[in-house]
């Protein structure tokens, strides 16, 4: 690895890059995010009005948004394939499909994606239960049984002592 060449971790993601790389693959990101904003807003701020030059206008206004975050992701990937050691980090780092579907929403959480979560971990926080809850019915059905079987016992225990007696008592 050339001495200018560096690994950063950062939320587990091994990035190596020069400072420079560095500096410039971040301002490249925050353009993009930028310009993914202003076409959010576009679409957010769609009028519903029928006339068709609003349309036109918002359109066209949509349209330069979108040509902008192209050439947005253009400058993000010049940056990524001039850097081999970037780009095989980046490949390799493995982002879990949940992290994507919670980003999946504009302002928070994924409202979908958090109640389908919440609801997975109630289930299995049920599932768990049920399991105790039929690891304690054994349990008390083992217990149950031990103490009607020590109860026979110690009655068949108890009627040879009577009978023992009974033929010593008798022998006198």
């Amino acid at each position: 690895m050339p001495a200018s060449h560096s690994v950063i971790s950062s939320s587990g993601i091994a990035a190596a890059s020069s400072k420079g790389d560095i500096r410039t693959l971040q301002e490249r990101l925050h353009e993009l995010l930028s310009r993914l904003a202003d076409v959010t807003d576009v679409v957010k701020n769609w009028s519903e009005a029928a006339d068709d030059s609003v349309h036109y206008r918002t359109t066209s206004k949509l349209i330069k948004h979108l040509q902008d975050t192209i050439k947005a992701i253009q400058r993000v990937e010049g940056v990524v394939k001039t850097d081999d050691i970037l780009r095989k980090s980046l490949q390799d780092c493995s982002i879990p499909l949940d992290l994507l579907e919670l980003m999946d929403y504009g302002s928070g959480l994924n409202p979908d994606c958090f109640s389908r979560e919440l609801l997975r971990e109630a289930l299995g926080q049920l599932a768990g239960l049920k399991r105790r809850k039929l690891a304690l019915e054994r349990l008390g059905a083992a217990v149950e049984a031990g103490l009607k079987k020590r109860e026979i016992e110690e009655q068949a225990s108890s009627s040879q002592e009577v009978q023992s007696k009974k033929k010593t008592g008798g022998a006198k």
